[in-house]
């Protein structure tokens, strides 16, 4: 009588799991990318929605501040974006992924100015850009 086997050997399964941690090594870099663009794109919805808000309290003008000067400004350090009223008080804020950096343009030293009719001080202050480590970098005109 000739016995059958039945299951699978240790050598079976040895390659099995083999071939299932190469499968898994290729797959991770892909996946490290997908979460670095979907925080790269939350923060830029996040930060487009701070920027509204920092018009809209321009256009508010609460504090009656006349002609270019701030009525408000839109702050941003590596941790948070700030809306901040024409007396430096932040009335909204948003907290940064660690892994994710926003870069405003040179001249403005991450501060936008906008004067009592939503409209940037300062020439040039218009650009930002997002990165985060691994992923596609997002820029855009505010």
């Amino acid at each position: 009588m000739v016995n059958q086997q039945q299951g699978v050997t240790l050598i079976e399964l040895m390659i099995a799991i083999a071939l299932l941690a190469m499968l898994a090594l290729a797959v991770f870099p892909l996946g490290r990318a997908w979460v670095a663009n979907q925080q790269i794109t939350k923060t830029e919805k996040l930060f487009l929605e701070a920027y509204a808000r920092t018009k809209n309290e321009a256009l508010r003008n609460p504090n009656a501040v006349k002609g270019a000067t701030k009525a408000a400004s839109l702050e941003v350090t590596t941790t948070t974006v700030a809306v901040k009223d024409s007396n430096d008080v932040a009335i909204w804020s948003i907290d940064i992924a660690p892994t994710v950096t926003v870069t405003l343009s040179t001249q403005c030293g991450q501060k936008v100015i906008l004067d009592n009719n939503a409209h940037i001080t300062t020439a040039g202050c218009e650009l930002y850009t997002i990165t985060a480590s691994g992923g596609s970098d997002a820029t855009g005109i505010l």
